[in-house]
């Protein structure tokens, strides 16, 4: 067995992708599918990884979710040189969980372009595996700009073909945040562009991941399952 391989990122950093990653997590797992999910790289906090930990239903310990953390809340590539990973070991972890579950799902750090490494970032390891890939984006102003700088890197790579964009509710919805969804797909109609709906602030919690994972089943099955 060999799971959909599925990376999940960011148009930044704190856009919702740990967020989307726990509630694809409770949602696959509900429909009896072996779901598993992986932050390889954290910064600063575990927290995120805690979160997956917990949606993962203990199948995998917090080290194996996360092997790769630094106290320092830094991009990955910023670190000393001396602990930079290479990519090569990302790349095996990657693959030795991918021959485990039917959903693998993967969360990068940051943006699809932050460095992992010395000379990586997430996109070359999209470029590596071609998984599907979810952008998390938060719709708001400026998220136009950030979804086609990251789609353009994609489009280049030809790896557009298994691209969706999630766009993330925000607490106070600019006025852009009515038009977003429809210019991106205007933009990028090959790819689809789901909304999601603001949350609150305790979204990542785990009655609230349950809770918001049933009333959104429909928009998760067209993230994750078509």
């Amino acid at each position: 067995m060999e799971a959909k391989l599925i990376f999940i990122s960011g148009t930044n950093t704190g856009t919702g992708k740990t967020l989307l990653t726990c509630l694809a997590l409770h949602h696959l797992r509900s429909l009896k599918k072996e779901a598993r999910g992986l932050k390889p790289f954290c910064s600063g906090s575990r927290s995120d990884a805690h979160h997956i930990c917990f949606h993962n239903q203990n199948t995998l310990h917090l080290d194996e979710v996360n092997p790769w953390f630094f106290s320092q809340p830094l991009s990955p590539g910023a670190m000393p040189e001396n602990l930079r990973i290479k990519k090569e070991p990302v790349i095996k972890n990657i693959r030795k969980h991918q021959g485990k579950c039917e959903f693998l799902l993967v969360e990068g750090a940051g943006g699809l372009l932050s460095p992992l490494g010395s000379n990586y970032h997430f996109g070359n390891l999209v470029r590596h595996f071609n998984p599907s890939i979810i952008v998390a984006a938060p719709n708001q102003l400026g998220v136009l700009n950030q979804v086609l700088l990251t789609h353009d890197y994609l489009r280049r790579a030809n790896r557009t073909e298994k691209l969706k964009i999630v766009l993330m509710g925000q607490r106070n919805p600019d006025l852009s945040a009515d038009s977003n969804a429809d210019i991106l797909r205007k933009w990028i109609p090959e790819c689809p562009v789901i909304e999601l709906p603001y949350l609150g602030t305790r979204a990542k919690s785990r009655s609230s991941v349950i809770t918001n994972a049933q009333k959104l089943k429909r928009k998760l099955d067209s993230v994750f399952l078509t």
